[in-house]
């Protein structure tokens, strides 16, 4: 009967302990944990380098070689290194509600640069001169 006592608190205080230590990967010390704000201009900055990429491979380009540049820069830009980057973004997966919450950021971010980089100049749109509307350029 006191075996199971103990087993049973033995359990419960391995049931109260804090969530958040668990969910650390061994290499990965609080200190080092990226802020979600910081890794969401992370996420922005890949999806976009991924994007280019993609482009990049459709114009027949060194494509490992733009992504072993693009990659290093996007590490510079933030002072992280890849293995850093990894567990970072393995430490956000294991909390689904939170990395949902963050890519739906990510999206709004990323829409929101497309929306920018989509507003043309109206008399450019159909070639005609904004002195003399209706007329074409030549």
């Amino acid at each position: 009967m006191r075996c199971v006592i103990l087993f049973c608190l033995i359990c419960l205080l391995f049931a109260c302990s804090s969530p958040k230590k668990e969910l650390l990967p061994a290499r990965l010390s609080a200190d080092s944990v990226i802020s979600s704000d910081e890794m969401i201009h992370i996420l922005v900055d890949i999806h976009t380098i991924e994007a280019a990429l993609v482009l990049q491979q459709s114009r027949k380009e060194n494509v490992p070689l733009l992504t072993k540049n693009y990659y290093q820069w996007l590490f510079r830009k933030y002072h992280i290194s890849q293995n850093r980057f990894r567990d970072n973004l393995n430490y956000y997966k294991m909390d689904p509600e939170k990395f949902s919450k963050m890519y739906h950021e990510v999206v709004k971010d990323l829409t929101e640069q497309a929306k920018k980089q989509e507003m043309p100049v109206k008399s450019n749109i159909i070639g005609t001169s904004s002195k003399t509307p209706g007329k074409r350029i030549n």
